[in-house]
């Protein structure tokens, strides 16, 4: 775990010298608006701002968000975080309660259950421009990366919550999920909202404080 800690830190440059940029808001608080209206990725963390329409439980997020689409859970509060922000990690639904997900440096890359993302204050729904005719070959490269280790380093066959979800967009020939951080010197999950192109389809916020 210290070798982690530290590969991390030298991989983003840090020292006593240099400060961190900004990585988002440091609170959510999603409220309803007019219903009908299209959400602005780009603003959608900083405005809070949800059409009434798109704004549903976690649980509801879960359960519409199609097969390919990348899911972004959020906490509350940036304290609850690390220092990646309030949106802090990425995973992608595979069928109705699973979903390919690169967790942490104690686990590996594969299938879970969504249902541990019940516990976050929030949870946005992307489409990423995964359609019907790719789930299978989504299928299959998930498949494909299970097993893969979780690091910053770059190194071949590891990855990260935010590079694990490229590499299954590269499978399919689509954009990246997330794009380069020049500032952090590595790619943040929250950054996916910035993606030309991403389209938010839900918003689901939870009763609790997350």
């Amino acid at each position: 775990m210290r070798r982690a800690v530290l590969a991390l830190l030298l991989g983003l440059g840090l020292s006593a010298c240099s400060s961190l940029p900004e990585s988002g808001p440091r609170h959510l608080d999603f409220t309803a608006g007019p219903a009908g209206g299209a959400i602005d990725p780009q603003t959608l963390l900083e405005s809070g701002i949800v059409p009434a329409d798109k704004l549903v439980s976690v649980a509801e997020a879960l359960a519409r968000a199609p097969e390919g689409s990348v899911l972004l859970p959020c906490w509350r509060e940036w304290s609850r975080t690390s220092f990646w922000g309030v949106c802090s990690h990425l995973a992608r639904k595979l069928e109705p309660g699973q979903m390919a997900d690169q967790p942490n440096l104690f686990q590996r890359a594969g299938v879970r259950s969504t249902g541990i993302l019940l516990d976050r204050y929030a949870l946005i729904v992307l489409d990423v421009g995964v359609r019907p005719a790719q789930w299978a070959a989504l299928n299959a490269e998930v498949e494909r990366l299970t097993g893969q280790m979780y690091s910053f380093s770059r190194a071949p066959g590891t990855s990260d919550c935010s590079t694990y979800q490229n590499a299954l967009q590269h499978a399919l020939n689509l954009p990246d999920v997330v794009p380069f951080n020049a500032a952090w010197n590595t790619w943040l999950p929250a950054d996916a909202l910035k993606m030309p192109g991403v389209k938010v389809l839900w918003v689901g916020v939870s009763e609790g404080d997350g």
